[in-house]
């Protein structure tokens, strides 16, 4: 199927038909571009390729002031390669060619390091999706936005530091002074995302390329940075979002263009691209969101048959609905700080079923993983206690808690950081099954060859390590990990979230798939709601260490009753298709 064009809304040239861009000409006297678009960026026939072929085909788009266009597609899709080649950062081994490639009349083909130097910044401003790691954890917040108003301006120091503050007031920073002195890992996740944009906007560029700027944020924090967004390409500023979150682009973008295999496959107006989509492959991401998918509904048209055990399951690893499997009793978790004890958990209490799944939500620091970490064992309540299968769980010493360890197992959001990296998978998932014993080499195999077929991984990857693994792949790998000892319970903490909408719909249907054959229970965090939703039959909602509402998934969905669990879906970014 070729690639769909769709008529821009002004009446203009379908996008992606190049009307030809011409001589170049010297970068001293640019050339000014002649698009029917009155673009701010043009992209004609961008292609970028490793030495192996290109990962990046024949792309073209583009963008005027005031306008938001949103890249969408799978990881490897070739998003962020094409952010990266639009800042001169494909990297050195990379060959980038355009047949035109300018922003704001100027010619980007073929600058020079030192030119590139001149752009980013200055022309463009660059976002990544982890401030932890894009912010120097060194320096402090102010000192990093002023390192780029030092050398690109002729600002005193005294008007430098008042533009710091302005900076850090117009993305929405409490107590600017405050934050300025923090460095980045003083600071949540949010408020790094913002401090990440007040740096990349210091100098006021005209493009701002944001790439999965919300991925991995709260419903709450992850609406204030979409507002920030939405101001600045209010104010004039022209804005290429890369997102995997189809909601997120419905609400800001009003152009999308769909990437698979390195090429566009449609582009054109945001409402008729996502209400109307032409291409194949278009449909199965739309398909992939889980907001309106009913429980128990497949995202994913990948279907992954789970096989059965060596074994045939325990008689008793299904139950009745009424019976519980893990109990929590007011718990309650402080930890020391600076200015004294902070309650992370404050009084929480739930119960969760057999072969059911109950759903944690709220933002961050509202408690979540404090409370899973008291489920697993891995952390000590300070008051109330926890019981697996009707005995004590909290309360023990670890040598009497240790022989039932295997009834509870744990999927987390970065498996990447959880596995040993000079492990393989083999490896991985050998010392989950063996818990300290020797396992004879045939048996290894066997029982690695079995994990794998039942999380749908072929059993070639056995040898890999972590990091030569897909994002989806590690993340399967993790489930197997967790599945080794035949749990009865698993507590996934956000296993979906860093994921793309076709990954994690296929990892959502493997973890519905399992729990259905082996009459699993699921304790699932995550801060996607529509996930949740999805997942969940029964919902508890935290915020600030305590349980705020909790009841069936539809109650909570469709009927809230409490203020916060209102502002909560309130906050939360619907895909809008009309």
């Amino acid at each position: 199927m070729g690639v769909f064009w769709r008529k821009n809304d002004d009446g203009g040239h379908p996008q992606g038909v190049r009307p030809g861009a011409g001589d170049d000409g010297a970068l001293s006297e640019p050339p000014a571009i002649t698009s029917g678009h009155n673009a701010l960026l043009r992209v004609d026939g961008l292609t970028v390729g490793f030495g192996a072929g290109p990962v990046v085909k024949d792309v073209s788009f583009s963008i005027a002031a005031g306008q938001c266009l949103a890249l969408v597609g799978e990881s490897g899709s070739g998003k962020s390669v094409t952010a990266r080649a639009l800042m001169g950062l494909a990297g050195e081994s990379a060959h980038v060619s355009a047949d035109a490639m300018a922003l704001g009349g100027r010619s980007l083909k073929d600058l020079n390091p030192r030119q590139w130097r001149g752009v980013r910044g200055k022309d463009i401003g660059f976002v990544l999706q982890d401030a932890l790691v894009s912010l120097d954890p060194l320096r402090t917040v102010g000192r990093e936005i002023d390192d780029a108003l030092r050398l690109r301006t002729n600002l005193s120091r005294n008007d430098r530091q008042a533009r710091v503050l302005e900076l850090l007031r117009d993305v929405g920073m409490d107590d600017p002074v405050l934050r300025a002195g923090q460095r980045s890992g003083e600071l949540s996740g949010g408020l790094r995302q913002r401090a990440l944009i007040a740096s990349a906007i210091a100098l006021n560029p005209p493009l701002l390329i944001a790439d999965e700027p919300t991925t991995a944020l709260d419903a709450t924090i992850q609406a204030q940075v979409l507002e920030l967004l939405e101001s600045l390409r209010g104010a004039g500023t022209g804005l290429l979002l890369i997102s995997h979150d189809l909601a997120v682009v419905s609400r800001i973008a009003q152009q999308v263009a769909v990437m698979n295999g390195g090429r566009i496959v449609e582009q054109g107006p945001t409402a008729s691209v996502l209400g109307d989509p032409q291409h194949d492959y278009t449909k199965r991401l739309l398909q992939a969101v889980p907001s309106g998918h009913p429980r128990g509904t497949r995202l994913s048209a990948e279907s992954l048959h789970v096989h059965d055990r060596a074994d045939p399951p325990r008689a008793d690893s299904g139950g009745s609905d009424a019976e519980p499997v893990l109990e929590a009793t007011n718990l309650s978790k402080r930890f020391p700080t600076s200015n004294g004890p902070f309650t992370a958990v404050d009084d929480v209490s739930f119960t969760l079923s057999a072969g059911r799944t109950l759903g944690l939500v709220g933002e961050s620091g509202s408690g979540k993983t404090t409370v899973a970490r008291m489920a697993l064992g891995l952390a000590v309540p300070d008051a109330g206690d926890v019981r697996l299968f009707g005995e004590p769980w909290s309360g023990i010493s670890e040598k009497e808690r240790r022989r039932r360890r295997p009834l509870i197992g744990a999927v987390y959001q970065d498996p990447l950081s959880s596995f040993d990296p000079r492990m393989t998978v083999e490896q991985i998932l050998t010392d989950a099954v063996s818990r300290g014993r020797t396992v004879r080499a045939g048996a290894r195999r066997a029982e690695t060859a079995r994990l794998l077929d039942m999380v749908g991984l072929p059993v070639t990857i056995a040898a890999r390590g972590p990091r030569n693994l897909s994002g989806g792949q590690r993340q399967r790998v993790a489930i197997a990990r967790a599945l080794a000892p035949e749990p009865r319970i698993v507590v996934c903490d956000e296993p979906a979230s860093s994921l793309d909408v076709s990954i994690q719909a296929q990892v959502l249907d493997l973890l519905d798939e399992l729990q259905r054959e082996f009459g699993l229970s699921y304790l699932f965090i995550s801060h996607d709601l529509g996930v949740v939703r999805h997942m969940s039959d029964h919902v508890a909602v935290m915020q600030r260490g305590r349980i705020v509402e909790q009841a069936n998934s539809e109650q909570i969905f469709t009927a809230p009753e409490h203020p916060y669990t209102q502002h909560l879906l309130e906050a939360s970014p619907r895909l809008e298709t009309s």
